[in-house]
């Protein structure tokens, strides 16, 4: 998740266990990747979205969605690439749309992010997830609620 998230920050995540439905589109989560590492990702997809990424634009259901916390990060690329590649989810997944009891999710750090678009990860399992994440609590000079 860098650079939202950098290695050694801390944060506090709300534990949610079975119990998912407090988790929303652009929530921070903890999860539980099928090796058995825990990962923090965005939630990009909920159960029945189609997801479709164009001209590092994200389309929901056909509909072009903001990203803002990503402007930073676009503007800093000094290439005149993308931030993120185009990709379908039935082109990841052989899913047209996300099946109920998963998410879909992506890391901020797009180009260098293990998510949900690697098999090693995949679409993430509502039992798998540990939390969603709250507040940074370190460094101290980033403490704050998460956005």
């Amino acid at each position: 998740m860098m650079p939202t998230y950098e290695d050694g920050d801390i944060v506090i995540v709300n534990k949610i266990g079975k119990k998912i439905s407090g988790i929303e589109r652009f929530d921070v989560i903890v999860f539980e990747t099928p090796i058995g590492e825990i990962y923090i990702k965005r939630v990009i997809g909920l159960p029945g979205d189609h997801i479709a990424y164009e001209n590092d634009t994200l389309y929901i259901n056909d509909e072009a969605l903001e990203e803002s916390y990503l402007d930073l990060y676009k503007e800093q690329l000094l290439d005149n690439g993308t931030l993120t590649q185009d990709f379908t989810l039935q082109s990841l997944t052989d899913y047209s749309t996300i099946p109920e009891g998963y998410f879909f999710v992506l890391g901020d750090n797009r180009r260098n992010s293990v998510d949900s678009r690697y098999p090693s990860v995949g679409l993430v399992p509502m039992e798998k997830v540990i939390g969603k994440v709250n507040i940074r609590f370190y460094p101290l000079d980033s403490i704050g609620i998460v956005k």
